[in-house]
């Protein structure tokens, strides 16, 4: 999925690491990553959420030329409350970031406490991309994850198979 030095995935990812954010890849690119065939397009981080690395992590975004989606200044983000009110107030599970000029590369940071970095941080297992280290949910949380999901969603339902799947040719039953 990650060869080509093209691949917008790979350029934030590479970015991120570079920058010394701390960040777990969670979603559809961590299935792919898995093995899981299915077509994603924007990447799903859960983000330390200690200052200093959101500084980081703005800075990463900046660098992209990546935006907030959202009519929110980006710096928002390193306000705890103001992060709990888009949690409580809007219902909002992530603080989604684009390329105004390719709006193909996305970043969708998980905002949640649900999702929150320290409550994934011990389901990761690390894979290198090209020469980067990348810590990455297990495909047993992305499973517990996507269960959890209600209603599920077609692709949810087909993330589902696919990672029990792979799990039981593994030899990795749920």
């Amino acid at each position: 999925m990650f060869q080509k030095k093209n691949n917008h995935l790979r350029e934030i990812i590479e970015t991120l690491a570079e920058g010394g954010v701390d960040f777990l890849v969670c979603g559809g690119v961590a299935l792919v990553i898995h093995g899981v065939e299915r077509m994603t397009l924007d990447l799903d981080l859960s983000v330390g959420m200690e200052r200093d690395n959101l500084v980081r992590f703005l800075h990463v975004m900046k660098k992209l030329g990546l935006v907030p989606r959202v009519p929110v200044p980006a710096d928002s983000l390193l306000d705890p409350d103001k992060r709990r009110e888009m949690v409580s107030e809007k219902n909002a599970l992530v603080f989604p970031f684009f390329d105004p000029k390719n709006p193909y590369r996305q970043v969708d940071i998980f905002i949640a406490d649900s999702f929150s970095h320290d409550m994934l941080k011990n389901h990761v297992e690390t894979m290198k991309i090209g020469n980067t280290e990348v810590r990455l949910l297990t495909k047993e949380k992305l499973l517990d994850m996507k269960k959890a999901i209600k209603p599920p969603r077609d692709k949810d339902l087909f993330d589902i198979k696919a990672l029990e799947d792979i799990m039981k040719r593994n030899g990795r039953g749920q």
